[in-house]
């Protein structure tokens, strides 16, 4: 099973929730998940429900159960960089220290490219968020420096706050999708009940059932596994 690696080179466009909500889709749809926060801001916990307070358990500890929430096992994993022996496992291009038989779905910070760079060749996908503003699209010639993004074999993007009722949000969805076809993996529409629900500590899907963004994030897990060689493109098509 692979690694999927989220990662954009802007800060505050939404990877820990696109990370949160990529691992909860994948879990519904009958994969075995875990989620690894590699951040220092520990953000991620907050989109499975979980309060500042709670406090996730090292991957590293062989000893410490997970936590699980909507079919996915949280760990905190930003002292794995650190750790000795991870460094050597990751340091062998023969081995990869992630088990094969599940899903591991990696949140990074923004500034944190060191991490990236270490985790990025053993990532079946690398998932970038933007956001339709002028910061984040400026930000697309560092996802990887000296690179075009159009040639990132394992880079797919993710358009999150879509409004339609924005210009500048239309246009960046059309500028996008022509510019990366199907490595645009899907978009996700703005929707203040996802701040609202993070905000009272409640997964979106419980704090609000009805929300738009609930369909997109299930068209993007769908390409996520057809990108990441995990389900029959014909059958995900009819679904």
């Amino acid at each position: 099973m692979p690694l999927i690696l989220c990662h954009s080179p802007k800060g505050g466009v939404g990877t820990s929730f696109i990370a949160a909500q990529v691992a909860i889709h994948l879990a519904q749809r009958g994969h075995d998940v875990s989620a690894l926060d590699f951040t220092y801001q520990e953000a991620l916990k907050l989109f499975f429900g979980l309060t500042p307070a709670q406090s996730l358990p090292e991957l590293n500890d062989g000893s410490a159960d997970p936590i699980a929430v909507s079919g996915v096992a949280l760990y905190s994993a930003q002292s794995l960089c650190r750790d000795p022996h991870f460094i050597d496992l990751i340091g062998r291009k023969d081995h990869s220290p992630f088990e094969t038989r599940k899903i591991y779905v990696a949140d990074v910070a923004a500034g944190d490219r060191e991490t990236k760079d270490m985790l990025l060749p053993y990532a079946a996908l690398h998932i970038c968020t933007l956001q339709p503003r002028p910061g984040s699209l400026a930000a697309l010639p560092k996802v990887e420096p000296g690179t075009p993004t159009i040639d990132l074999p394992k880079t797919g993007f993710v358009l999150n706050h879509l409004d339609d009722t924005h210009r500048l949000s239309r246009h960046t969805h059309i500028f996008l999708r022509e510019l990366f076809g199907s490595k645009l993996l899907g978009t996700v529409r703005r929707d203040e009940a996802v701040n609202e629900a993070s905000a009272m500590f409640e997964p979106i899907a419980r704090f609000a059932p009805a929300s738009v963004v609930l369909s997109d994030l299930r068209k993007l897990a769908i390409s996520v596994e057809q990108q990441c060689g995990l389900a029959d493109p014909a059958v995900a098509a009819a679904q």
